[in-house]
């Protein structure tokens, strides 16, 4: 059973606070998201007690951990599957469902601010959060990489520049620090349209346990329907490793990021008709 975070601290608007910094105030309050980045901090450091072997069994490339750098990408490769949706998607479903169980939704909408920038406002964060989650996961995999191997010029790869871990020669640190902020910043737009349905779903059900596992049922689903070859390109699940030099599929990046960019607009769309209408 999912259970909703504590009440947050109620913030005034009149106390100098735009409802922009109220949600983002709000959303750092959730125990959900601090459990998260505890949890996308930590992670790292116990992935790199795995055998290299193992860990490339799962990402499905041969991987030679050598240097700090590559400490980031593999974590992502491996949280990338299931943690990251998950944690986004339960999450996201709180922004709205865990203001409706506190009771402090309704008295939100009487302020002096549209329901639409309310909406936005919360859209907002929770696209942004996802991008928290891989700060926090690229941090703790730098210190715990720079801790154990450096972060030198190696030969090799990060996992997320060309050549994927094997590289195309030496790296310097310069460069691997471009290859992960990309790749980083690509995994984030790959989570939005997450952020975007399960805010859509929190809107519907006005309940957190409720638009969580809607968001989850439809990631599995799509990734059910991936049985169909001519519905692939359309499904979300298919383009989750956008960020990715060793995905199977013949997608460009910039097909992926434009289809996900797509659902994500529609999903907000969605929530700000939905918001705008619905009985609190």
């Amino acid at each position: 059973m999912i259970q909703a975070s504590p009440k947050p601290k109620s913030i005034p608007l009149s106390a100098g606070y735009g409802v922009l910094s109220l949600e983002f105030r709000k959303l750092l309050g959730f125990r959900s998201v601090r459990l998260g980045l505890l949890v996308t901090f930590i992670l790292p450091a116990i992935l790199t007690l795995a055998p290299d072997e193992g860990i490339a069994q799962v990402i499905g490339a041969d991987i030679l951990l050598v240097s700090g750098w590559q400490v980031p990408g593999m974590s992502l490769y491996l949280m990338m599957p299931f943690l990251f949706p998950l944690l986004t998607a339960v999450t996201c479903a709180e922004i709205i469902g865990g203001e409706k169980d506190w009771g402090t939704l309704a008295p939100l909408l009487l302020r002096p601010v549209s329901r639409s920038r309310i909406a936005l406002s919360k859209l907002f964060v929770a696209i942004l959060y996802p991008f928290l989650l891989l700060f926090s996961t690229m941090i703790g995999g730098l210190v715990i990489g720079g801790l154990r191997y450096g972060f030198g010029s190696f030969i090799g790869g990060t996992g997320l520049g060309d050549g994927a871990f094997t590289g195309v020669g030496e790296l310097e640190p310069l460069g691997a620090f471009a290859e992960l902020f990309r790749g980083y910043l690509i995994a984030g737009a790959v989570l939005a349209p997450i952020s975007a349905m399960a805010i859509l779903f929190g809107v519907i059900y006005l309940n957190t346990a409720a638009a969580a596992l809607s968001s989850v049922a439809i990631i599995l689903l799509m990734g059910i329907l991936k049985v169909f070859t001519w519905l692939r390109p359309l499904l979300l699940t298919e383009h989750l490793d956008a960020y990715s030099p060793l995905r199977q599929n013949s997608f460009t990046v910039t097909q992926s990021l434009v289809l996900l960019g797509m659902y994500t607009l529609v999903c907000a769309i969605s929530t700000l008709l939905v918001f705008d209408r619905k009985d609190i």
